[in-house]
């Protein structure tokens, strides 16, 4: 393998999978390792709504789970034992490489219990990779201190210059662009670190020009959430494949732009931002992350949005992990594999 990202990961393919809020369990990430992909357990992996008399951490029969605000969507024990329940199922289906998510807006692990449970988790299962996820603030040197010293190697997500340099001289093993003009970010910050080019990375064009303009892999979400093994609802695969991109409703959240489904609640948010509600409004709006997961989860359009890449127009079959991963590796040059 010459390539930087399958090196560094072990993996055969450089085709990284973005998690999104509880749409992720360990029988998916396996699928996703088993066809030589990296594949990553998104925070609250594996969670359920219905009881299940198999175990009882990753179950509730409440509608509205946690603090709504905070990113995980239960205590800090209970998202500790999901996350090692998924585990579990990873490894009992495959051997290869997986990464975990961690998330924390906090500047020191000490602040932030569940985020540094995590961390403590995937040191005692032998994980090594992580994607951190901080919204937009940058990774502080006392998380790259915790997660190194634990021999665990750092994705982060940048959209600036600015955060780009700070992830960068603090130390991060891997940035996910999800910016524009890739080419210029890769001449700027490619030769000390590799890179993932991250926006909208959906169809074979944008794939072919990801590596054509200088990245090392693609960091992928959308193609996934339709995939077979997605605890994604099924209404919701079937409506994000039936659909193109003229269709899909945007609005604006602290930090992104969001592409949904249509539906009540998607309408209504595209409305406010219309009329110009501040971001941090709108998402309060949508019931914060629990609104992701009536959604994503539930199916519930109504109650809930989902979150998709912009251009979803070659998004048109539910598939297994393994053939999506192929169908991808098609647009990949030989040289970067």
């Amino acid at each position: 393998m010459s390539n930087r990202i399958c090196k560094m990961f072990g993996i055969s393919l450089p085709i990284i999978q973005a998690p999104i809020h509880t749409l992720t369990n360990g029988k998916m990430i396996a699928s996703i390792a088993e066809a030589g992909a990296l594949g990553i357990l998104g925070i609250n992996s594996g969670f359920k709504f219905e009881t299940d008399a198999s175990t009882g951490a990753s179950t509730t029969t409440s509608e509205e789970i946690g603090d709504e605000e905070r990113f995980s969507i239960l205590d800090t024990m209970t998202e500790r034992n999901l996350m090692n329940e998924q585990i579990d199922v990873a490894f009992e289906n495959t051997f290869r490489p997986f990464a975990v998510e961690i998330a924390s807006t906090e500047a020191s692990p000490n602040d932030d219990p569940t985020a540094k449970s995590l961390v403590m988790l995937m040191r005692k299962r032998r994980i090594t990779i992580t994607l951190f996820e901080s919204w937009g603030q940058p990774i502080s040197k006392e998380w790259i201190s915790l997660l190194h010293s634990n021999g665990i190697k750092i994705m982060e997500k940048v959209k600036t210059i600015e955060q780009a340099q700070d992830a960068q001289k603090n130390g991060v093993d891997v940035l996910i662009y999800i910016g524009k003009n890739l080419a210029n970010f890769v001449k700027r910050f490619g030769k000390k670190t590799p890179i993932l080019a991250g926006k909208n990375v959906t169809t074979a064009f944008t794939i072919k020009s990801a590596f054509a303009n200088g990245a090392d892999g693609i960091f992928i979400s959308t193609p996934f959430i339709v995939c077979k093994e997605a605890p994604t609802a099924n209404n919701i695969k079937e409506a994000i494949i039936k659909s193109c991109s003229s269709n899909l409703t945007t609005f604006t959240f602290p930090n992104e732009i969001v592409y949904s489904l249509p539906g009540t609640l998607p309408d209504k948010l595209h409305d406010l931002t219309i009329t110009k509600i501040e971001p941090s409004k709108i998402f309060r709006q949508a019931h914060h992350f629990q609104g992701l997961i009536n959604g994503m989860v539930k199916g519930d359009l109504t109650n809930g949005y989902t979150m998709l890449d912009e251009n979803i127009d070659e998004i048109n079959k539910i598939a297994p992990a393994e053939e999506i991963i192929e169908n991808i590796a098609k647009n990949i040059p030989e040289k970067s594999r």
